[in-house]
């Protein structure tokens, strides 16, 4: 009688190592592996999270609207811009340019986007009223794909990007109403950009 156990082994050992670019979960390893065709979105760049490639310099000007909030419990404040969506494949990525005018720091102080939304991540849901959808950030258990908030920071006055990864409209959409936070009203008519 021939032991197959072993061969049986080997064969799965290999299969993991041509596999190996995603985790035991499912989700991908790193944000370079979360986008189409192997390449790596620019906000995931801007970002530098999870990947070699080189961080390269965002656009924080190119806002189509802007708002101001108070950060829940305090008397700070932030100013949010935010850019288009833009459609990739089978993602959308959503950014806004956030801008704290932080009353409690001094210009020096390194101010993390975590601190602007109140200890707390964003996570932002795009309204499809037309037709009565909803999307919010692909996520997994563990793993939001959005800017990291706790270690990204800037300085007070200073523009800082935060992005993140919707799953494309399911509809054409044109547009989108953007719900950052409870506390502020939403950016209404946001253009998809394809």
């Amino acid at each position: 009688m021939q032991r197959t156990f072993p061969l049986c082994v080997a064969g799965i050992l290999t299969l993991s190592v041509l596999t190996g670019c995603s985790s035991p979960t499912g989700e991908p390893a790193t944000s370079a592996t979360a986008t189409e065709g192997g390449t790596v979105s620019s906000a995931a760049q801007a970002s530098g999270n999870g990947t070699d490639a080189p961080v390269i310099k965002v656009d924080t000007e190119n806002v189509i609207a802007t708002q101001e909030f108070t950060v829940p419990g305090s008397k700070d404040k932030v100013n949010v811009g935010i850019q288009s969506l833009t459609v990739e494949g089978k993602t959308m990525t959503l950014q806004f340019v956030l801008t704290p005018d932080f009353a409690s720091s001094s210009d020096s102080s390194d101010i993390s986007i975590y601190d602007m939304f109140g200890m707390t991540s964003p996570k932002p849901t795009l309204v499809d009223r037309e037709n009565l959808k909803e999307y919010s950030l692909i996520s997994a258990p563990g793993r939001t794909w959005s800017a990291e908030v706790v270690n990204n920071r800037t300085t007070n006055h200073e523009p800082i990007i935060w992005w993140g990864v919707y799953a494309a409209p399911e509809d054409e959409n044109e547009t989108f109403d953007v719900r950052v936070i409870d506390s502020m009203a939403e950016f209404a008519d946001v253009p998809v950009t394809r």
